[in-house]
């Protein structure tokens, strides 16, 4: 049995249609925007045209369920998010939910029904680009974070995430149980594309820590302020940036470290920056290295504020601790693809994914398929067609060993 390879990519090319920017050629549905509303109506009705009922739970997951014959077995659960950040490619999320749906497709064509249920499922604000935490829906889902806290916060506009789900429709209070959870993914990384090797079996993600911040220091004018008398908090995030480098340099073993967002106020040309916000973003697979460099962070946080007579207050916006995916999923993967003729190789993910905070109570593993040139989160995030059928392939007959 195999998925229709070109109904697939028909699938993602009209997701990606959604949101589409002709200009920069990319597409943008941040989290709960119209955009992400018209992408959650045309999933939804995908998934009724399969016979699926589709169920929204109270941070707006959607759950597309087909019934097993038993209904005293634990349902397999297939997904990912098809919120993107901006100006995103076609494939981040949205190949993981898509893929799960094509799994149902070939199994309706093929009159398959197993003894379990299964369940497609699309989560709500992975990315973490409009409102945050990241990965909202999973960590709701998972019972991590309280609904209350989730549904108050706030994008840059001061719009709460509640606001939102009633505004388009998205608020539901019906979700699924899970017995297992697998979650198809682009690399989002080289190491498949430069090894030339089609089927990543993913055995768990690097922890993750974020940080929001301010410095406080003295607004004045930049002609007649001397160097030696300035309170520069731009500066002061400068140098916060280099030292993370350094930091995440000397933990070695894979530590990252990352300032994506830095905003200077008043962010005119001739006043010294009173005032300057920044993010940072730790990761590290290694439990014992991701505290130590979470502490770290939080010392140079306070020193680069010190050493210029600043201010400052921070926060950490997120964290989800280093996991490792159940070993027979693991084994699973690898021996299905082995059956299908794909070389595979067990690898360690370096971005985030709702399939850490699964794995917290279910059995979860993730199959990754190349990137071309590790291009993702940009208007250039390619991955071949090929690649792609192999990878929803390999779904399809795990899901079929499971179930």
């Amino acid at each position: 049995m195999r998925i229709n390879g070109e109904r697939l990519i028909s699938s993602i090319r009209a997701m990606g249609s959604v949101g589409f920017n002709p200009e920069t050629g990319g597409r943008t549905r941040l989290a709960l925007t119209d955009e992400d509303k018209a992408g959650r109506d045309l999933l939804c009705r995908w998934m009724r045209d399969e016979g699926l009922e589709v169920k929204i739970d109270e941070i707006g997951n959607i759950f597309g369920i087909r019934e097993g014959s038993d209904p005293s077995e634990l349902p397999v659960m297939m997904g990912s998010h098809i919120d993107t950040v901006r100006d995103a490619g076609m494939f981040d999320g949205v190949y993981g939910v898509l893929g799960g749906l094509e799994v149902i497709r070939t199994l309706n064509e093929n009159e398959v029904t197993p003894k379990s249920s299964l369940v497609v499922a699309a989560f709500t604000n992975e990315e973490g680009a409009r409102f945050q935490p990241d990965m909202m829906g999973s960590l709701y889902y998972a019972r991590k974070v309280e609904l209350g806290e989730l549904l108050s916060s706030r994008d840059d506009s001061g719009i709460t995430v509640g606001e939102e789900l009633d505004r388009i429709g998205y608020g539901g209070a019906y979700s699924t149980p899970v017995g297992c959870y697998l979650e198809l993914h682009v690399e989002q990384g080289p190491r498949l594309h430069a090894e030339g090797v089609s089927i990543g079996i993913v055995e768990g993600v690097q922890g993750l820590a974020w940080w929001t911040g301010e410095y406080y220091g003295e607004s004045n004018h930049a002609g007649s302020t001397p160097m030696e008398m300035r309170k520069d908090t731009l500066l002061a995030v400068a140098e916060l940036a280099l030292e993370a480098e350094k930091l995440a340099l000397s933990l070695g073993r894979g530590s990252v470290a990352t300032m994506g967002r830095i905003a200077p106020r008043p962010d005119i040309i001739n006043i010294v920056p009173g005032k300057c916000s920044f993010t940072l973003d730790f990761r590290q697979f290694d439990g014992e290295l991701f505290e130590e460099g979470k502490r770290e962070v939080e010392k140079l946080i306070v020193s680069c504020a010190a050493r210029r007579g600043l201010k400052y207050c921070f926060k950490k916006a997120a964290e989800a601790a280093p996991v490792i995916f159940d070993r027979g999923m693991v084994e699973l993967v690898g021996s299905r693809a082995a059956f299908l003729g794909l070389d595979s190789m067990k690898m360690i993910s370096g971005a985030s994914h709702d399939a850490q905070f699964l794995s917290s109570f279910c059995p979860t593993v993730m199959i990754f398929v190349p990137s071309v040139g590790g291009r993702s989160h940009c208007p250039e995030e390619w991955t071949d067609v090929k690649d792609l059928e192999n990878g929803c392939n390999v779904l399809l007959h795990s899901v079929l060993e499971l179930v």
